[in-house]
């Protein structure tokens, strides 16, 4: 999409001006609340750029989409273009981690993680969303963690087992919405 590519190259433009998650995110605003025509897309992840300093990726959350627990290791701006996600953030804490906070973001919201938080994401809503997650560096190349859905123990970030977990994760999401609407 047109608007996708604007965005990038006005994310490219600030961070070589010096900008980062708080101005990444401004920019984010500004586009979301411009859009009349919302990215459609089918497969989940879409890079719309990539450098050493910065990942734009539009993602296609799956209805009732879950993660496993992760960490970036890098600041990242997320923004809702359409639908929702839930983010549920974690600390460490007595060497297990305890969730601290809870949020939703509803389409046209944003917010700018710090490069520490450990979180993990959900689309509460049995349709697609469309968001936004832009990192202030290569996050495919970045050095980061993930928890295990099952056993809570943390592990080196895996792509391949990572896809594997949000599979699990969102059909089990997907299961207990049918299961909660029968009666």
């Amino acid at each position: 999409m047109p608007w996708l590519n604007r965005l990038a190259q006005q994310c490219r433009e600030c961070i070589d001006n010096g900008g980062g998650a708080i101005e990444i995110r401004a920019l984010v605003n500004q586009s979301l609340s411009d859009q009349t025509v919302l990215p459609d897309q089918q497969e989940i992840d879409r890079i719309v750029y990539r450098s050493h300093d910065l990942l734009f990726v539009s993602l296609a959350q799956p209805a009732f989409g879950n993660t496993p627990i992760h960490s970036h290791g890098i600041w990242c701006v997320i923004g809702v273009a359409k639908g929702e996600e839930d983010n549920a953030f974690f600390t460490r804490a007595n060497g297990s981690l305890s969730q601290i906070n809870r949020i939703t973001l509803c389409a046209g919201d944003s917010i700018a993680l710090e490069p520490n938080v450990i979180h993990k994401i959900r689309n509460p809503r049995g349709e697609q969303s469309q968001v936004l997650h832009i990192y202030g560096g290569d996050l495919l190349s970045a050095s980061r963690s993930m928890w295990s859905p099952h056993t809570g123990e943390e592990s080196p970030f895996n792509q391949a087992q990572f896809e594997v977990w949000c599979e699990e994760l969102t059909a089990s999401a997907a299961a207990s919405q049918r299961s909660a609407s029968l009666w």
